[in-house]
Order: C-alpha cells, then structure tokens, then sequence
C-alpha cells in the first residue's frame, strides 16, 4: 500500500517539476466576466473612431445590444448577456473594418491574394444562414442585418475582381461579423426560459 502511494506522490512530481528546459503548456486565460466584457465593448464603442456612416451605425447597433446585455444580466441571465455580449463585439468589428478600409489593411497590412477566394466561397456559405438566424432571434432591431451582410459580400466580390484584395477582405470580414452577431442574437433568444427571466442556477 505505501508502495502505491509512493509511486503516486512521484507521478505527481514527476508532473510538477519537469526536467529543466521543459516547460508546462500555459494554461487558457480565464474568460471576463460578461460584466467586465460588456464594460470593455461600450468603452471601446465610444472610443473608436466612426470613420464613416457604416462605421457609424455599426458602433450604434454595438452600443444598443451590450446595453441590452446589461440589462439581461441584471434580470440574471448570464447566458443570454453573454451571447448579447458576442454579438455587440461582432458589430464593433465592422466599424473596426472600416477602419482598415481607409488605412490600407489591418495590423499585418494586405492579405495574399490567395486566401481571399476560399474567403470568399466561406462568406458566401455563412450568409445564407442570416435570414434563418434572424428568424430565431426575434429582435426586430437586427431586421435589416441579412441584407446588410449580403451587401457587404457583394462588395467583398466586386472589390476582389478589381484586385483590391483589401477591400475584399475587410467586407467580406464584416458580412460574416454580422452574422457572427445574428447568431449569438439567436443564442440569446433560445436561453432558458426563452430569454426571460433569470437563468436557472
């Protein structure tokens, strides 16, 4: 019996202190808390910059639904805060997008050119969920996103047939960011207790 536990106490160890040169993997960082998130989304929807009307109404939209994940977290729903939370993010990429349009890329400047077209086909196939996902999250404020998102793709094709691989990147990046954000509407419209209430503990 003290042999098996010897044998244990050195797997343990073994674990622990590990040969020098070697080291434990890092561990994944701690998600926020949705309250710290949603706190961070709203401070960043007032401090980027709305380089244009679209960069305009996206930090709208951003600001609208993490207020409204604020609101669901007070009434405990933490789930569907979260998912809010998601969604506002996915809006302030947009406005971020528009950003890139004017400066010329993103941080790591142009994309390759060949990522874009299988961006592209990739962009093309997550649109089609926009209607069916607006139909899920019954939120009348995202009503215009499906075609918002197809705007934004035909404007991601149009710009990669003139070789603008910057443009085509940056739209198609926000057609799907949309519906990134139609998506965790839904999300939060099928938590329990269909949205309303306070989550379960």
């Amino acid at each position: 019996m003290n042999g098996q536990i010897g044998l244990f106490v050195a797997a343990l160890l073994i674990g622990v202190l590990l040969p020098p040169g070697i080291q434990h993997p890092p561990l994944p960082p701690i998600p926020p808390k949705p309250s710290d998130r949603l706190a961070e989304i709203l401070r960043q929807t007032t401090a980027t910059k709305a380089v244009d009307k679209t960069a305009q109404l996206a930090l709208a939209y951003s600001r609208a639904f993490a207020e409204s994940g604020e609101d669901r977290l007070q009434s405990g729903q933490s789930f569907a805060a979260d998912r809010m939370a998601e969604a506002a993010d996915a809006l302030l990429h947009v406005a971020q997008h528009q950003q890139h349009l004017q400066t010329g890329g993103g941080p790591k400047g142009p994309p390759p050119p060949a990522p874009i077209q299988d961006q592209l086909q990739r962009t093309y196939f997550r649109i089609q969920q926009a209607d069916y996902f607006l139909s899920q999250a019954r939120d009348s404020r995202a009503a215009s996103f499906p075609k918002w998102s197809r705007d934004f793709y035909q404007l991601a094709v149009r710009a990669y047939e003139r070789h603008d691989l910057v443009a085509a990147d940056e739209n198609a990046k926000s057609a799907e960011d949309i519906v990134r954000a139609l998506e965790n509407l839904a999300q939060a419209a099928a938590s329990p207790q269909g949205g309303a209430g306070k989550d379960p503990l």
